[in-house]
Parts: C-alpha cells; sequence; structure tokens
C-alpha cells in the first residue's frame, strides 16, 4: 500500500497500532479481577419447580439460597420444547429456527450460517478460560450426580452415532470431577492450564432432575426425610387424578429436592476456593418436566422455565424481574459481563440492561422429534399465549418418546375408556389450528380462547406478530403436505424422509 499524503506516516502508525490493538485484546489473558467469572448451571427437563418459585412440597435451600443472593426471572421461557434445539438456542444467542437447526437430531447442519457465532469461542476469543464439567463415573452415576458435559448442539455434532447427545466439544477444556469430592469442582485437573489471573467461563448440565432421576430422587428424599407426601399434591386438572399420576408426580419433585444437592455441591465448591464473590452464576432449565403436558408441548408448562441470576456487588440480593426472559437472552447476558462485543446476528438481550424493559414478544419452536415430522410455534407476550399448528392433523403426543417417555399410563387407558375430560383428552386427539391463552387467569394453558368471537380479532392480532417474526428471521416452515402429495401428514412421517424429498425435487 503507498501513502501519498504527508500524514502517511502518522496514518501507518496509527493503522499499525489499531491492528496490534484489536489482535492482543482478542487473545490477551484477561485479569479476572478486570471481569468476573462466569457459570452456567443447565438444567435438564425442569419447571419453575422450586421453594423460590411457590413450590412448598420440595426441599430447595440451595437454590431458593441462590435466588435470595440474586435475581429471579418469573417470566423466563425457553425457545424451543426438547434438548438440542434448546441447547442450540444457549450457545447461539439466537432461534433455532433462524439458523436451520429447529428439527430435534436430525439432519444437523455441518456448521453456523456466516455471521453466526457460538458463544464459547466468543468468550474464549475474549480471553477467558473455557471449561466443561463431566463426573468420573458410569453412565447413570454421570446423569444423576453432578454433571454430564451435555452440550447437544444441532450444528457440527460430528458423526451422530458416536455423539448422541453432544457436539463436536465447544469448549477448551473438559474437568473431571468427583461429586463426593467438591475439592475436584474448581481446583486440580484441567484447572492448572489456567493462567492465575484468567477468568474462567464455566458450564454444568445438571441432568438430576429428569425422568431417569425419579426413581433415584424418591429413595434419596425417604432417605433424608423429605419425601413429597402423594397426597398432598394438588393435581392439575389437565390430568386425571389417579395413584399413577400422584405417585409420579410425587417422584418428579423428590428428583428435583435431590438436584438442589447437586446444584449445592458447585456453589460450595466455588464458596470452598473463594470464588464467589467474582463469579456470576445463571442457572436455568432447558425446557419443562419429563412429564405428559411438559417437556416437547408449547404450553406453558413446556415453555415456562426457571432463571436466577446471581452476582455479588452487582445485583441486588433478593430481587425480582418480571420481564420478557429467554434461554437465548443467556448468551448476550454472558458477553455483555464480559465486556465483549455482541453480535448484531445475535437474536437475545442482555438481561442486565434495561433493553428486555422494551420487549414485547418471545417465541418458541416446536419441530421434530425423536425423528417425527411436525412443526408448531408460539409466541408470548406478559399477558397472552399464542400458539399455531401448522399440521394441526398431527397429535400432541405423534412420537414414540411422546407415548413411550411422557404420556400416562392410566391416562392412556381412561382416554380408551372415554373417561377423560375434553381438557385431559386434548393431548391424546389432534391439535386445533390455533391456540390462545390469558396468562393473567390461566397459567397453565388449559383455556383456550381462540375460537371464542371476542377473542377472533385479538388471535389475529398474535397470529400477525408470529408471521411477521418468521418472516423476519428466516424461519421456513418445512411444506411437508406438497412433498408428500396429500392433504394431511400421516403420523410417524420421519423429518429427514421430508428433507431428502425436498432437497430432490430442487
Amino acid at each position: 500500500m503507498i501513502f501519498k499524503s504527508k500524514y502517511s506516516p502518522f496514518l501507518l502508525l496509527a493503522f499499525v497500532c489499531l491492528f496490534t490493538c484489536n489482535t492482543f485484546n482478542k487473545n490477551k489473558k484477561v485479569k479476572s479481577n478486570d471481569r468476573p467469572n462466569i457459570l452456567i448451571l443447565f438444567l435438564d427437563d425442569l419447571d419453575p419447580n422450586f421453594g423460590c418459585y411457590g413450590n412448598k412440597l420440595v426441599h430447595t435451600p440451595n437454590i431458593d439460597k441462590l435466588a435470595s443472593e440474586g435475581m429471579l426471572f418469573t417470566r423466563s421461557y425457553a425457545a424451543a420444547t426438547v434438548c438440542s434445539p434448546s441447547h442450540t438456542t444457549l450457545f447461539t444467542g439466537c432461534y433455532a429456527s433462524t439458523i436451520g437447526a429447529a428439527n430435534h437430531r436430525s439432519s444437523y447442519i455441518d456448521k453456523l450460517p456466516k455471521g453466526y457465532h457460538i458463544l464459547t469461542e466468543l468468550m474464549k476469543d475474549a480471553g477467558y478460560f473455557t471449561v466443561n464439567f463431566i463426573s468420573d463415573g458410569d453412565l447413570m452415576y454421570n446423569k444423576i450426580y453432578g454433571a454430564t458435559a451435555k452440550t447437544d448442539l444441532n450444528f457440527d455434532r460430528g458423526k451422530p452415532e458416536n455423539n448422541r447427545e453432544s457436539g463436536k466439544e465447544v469448549f477448551e477444556h473438559l474437568q473431571i470431577i468427583n461429586p463426593k469430592d467438591i475439592a475436584t469442582y474448581f481446583k486440580g485437573g484441567q484447572w492448572t492450564k489456567k493462567d492465575k489471573e484468567q477468568p474462567f467461563f464455566a458450564y454444568a448440565n445438571i441432568e438430576t432432575g429428569k425422568k431417569h432421576g425419579f426413581i433415584p430422587g424418591r429413595i434419596w428424599a425417604k432417605e433424608n426425610g423429605v419425601a413429597v407426601d402423594s397426597t398432598q399434591i394438588k393435581v392439575p386438572s389437565h390430568y386425571a387424578d389417579t395413584d399413577e399420576i400422584r405417585s409420579v408426580l410425587a417422584a418428579s419433585m423428590d428428583a428435583v429436592s435431590h438436584l438442589d444437592v447437586e446444584v449445592g455441591k458447585f456453589l460450595q465448591a466455588l464458596e470452598k476456593e473463594g470464588l464467589s464473590e467474582n463469579t456470576v452464576v445463571i442457572l436455568a432449565s432447558d425446557h419443562g418436566a419429563t412429564l405428559q403436558r411438559h417437556k416437547q408441548q408449547l404450553w406453558t408448562t413446556g415453555t415456562k422455565v426457571p432463571m436466577i441470576i446471581r452476582w455479588p456487588n452487582n445485583i441486588k440480593k433478593g430481587t425480582v424481574n418480571s420481564e420478557l426472559a429467554s434461554i437465548i437472552d443467556v448468551a448476550p447476558t454472558c458477553l455483555a459481563v464480559a465486556k465483549t462485543t455482541i453480535p448484531k446476528t445475535m437474536e437475545g438481550l442482555n438481561l442486565l440492561s434495561e433493553a428486555p424493559k422494551n420487549r414485547k414478544y418471545l417465541f418458541a419452536t416446536k419441530d421434530g422429534m425423536d425423528g417425527v415430522f411436525d412443526c408448531s410455534r408460539m409466541v408470548i407476550s406478559k399477558d397472552y399465549q399464542y400458539i399455531h399448528h401448522f399440521f394441526p392433523e398431527l397429535a400432541y403426543n405423534s412420537n414414540g418418546y411422546a407415548k413411550r417417555a411422557l404420556t400416562f399410563k392410566s391416562m392412556a387407558k381412561l382416554y380408551k375408556e372415554n373417561k377423560l375430560t375434553d381438557l385431559q383428552k386434548a393431548y391424546f386427539e389432534k391439535k386445533p389450528k390455533e391456540e390462545l391463552y390469558d396468562l393473567n387467569t390461566d397459567d397453565q394453558s388449559e383455556e383456550n380462547l381462540a375460537s371464542q368471537e371476542k377473542f377472533k380479532k385479538l388471535t389475529s392480532n398474535y397470529r400477525k406478530v408470529l408471521f411477521n417474526w418468521q418472516k423476519d428471521s428466516g424461519d421456513v416452515v418445512l411444506k411437508a403436505r406438497e412433498l408428500l402429495n396429500v392433504k394431511e401428514v400421516p403420523e410417524g412421517t420421519r423429518v429427514d424422509n421430508l428433507l431428502k424429498l425436498k432437497y430432490e425435487k430442487k
């Protein structure tokens, strides 16, 4: 490059300095007292079912204490209804549909679209030591105690047969922990590779509260004198009141109490190592519990999740935040805390800023699950929830996992005997095209107002909001009926088969 101006030497020097500074800032080891550490505790399959959210039957002292020391969100939602698309939203700050990765573990995209980023790389570029946790033990031990290291991204997964629950490892380091010894959490192992003054970005995926934790949770709760009395449970009106349902609900709550112990270990380990005061802790869940009408569904029972953020000396203790919050907000919030640039392509907001106060709507997606095709979308405000089913001919529980792992056997039996209420039997039948719920009077999404005359205008308004968001975000619904040349998509239609047809007809 030739500079002809009389200012050329100065311009060249400025250019060199700017380039050097940018390169240095991207790769330098940041001192921990300049920026706080960050720990994400991501809990699989959990409703906001803790004491701090009003459940008096569970025993969650550690999580309740975390909430009392930080900020508890009362309107926090998942952006997807099953693990992999929800985890994808966590790590990208975007809706899974925006980046073309909405179908659960089906036809993964090789990489993120141009201009989109993964949180771990951005934190690494900001100078953070990035680390994931995994328990030392057998598979079931890992799933119940400590952490699983699960990232479950719908892109760049590597070979699916070798990596069923994780994408290619996106953290620089994997810390092997012993859940019986919290001294192994933030000391030794991979931590010896961290520069002394370097802040860390750590992630722990905890599955103790999932369905495989129900029975161990029940046993643990009984041994520790905190087991839920199933006769004290108020069975929701969308369930029949059966012994099976009371038993499973009690076990699910006991699993939550058991989960609290595992969360507590990470918090106690931070305290033990003197890290609590300079660590931002973010606790959230990926979607609703492993129960019928929760996981895999867009109702509030499936999309409303717990979210707590603690940042000593920066967040006032006992703060309650009633603004709309989403899993897509975790990534930009972390980047803001790290004092680094938030990509413009991220759709989430910094939850610790004023931006959420201006937010009117959040969205969530439901697509193919267990390899079986479906497509529905949700838009939610502080007052209403609207759900649009693009293929209402498909039942809510139209895939094998839903029938096998989520559906109550006693409910299925009563449905066959025609002994359920209209609300209870809805789960087993074809979906309506539209659903609208008044969240001020119906926080369980039970009374569908969409067909009522006085709500038709409001339903139309929310439909427009949803369709405009889809257009703006690039959310394209697969034209399944056209591809199959049918009036109604058959139940059990495979996602990958439809995608194959789509590409063949191009």
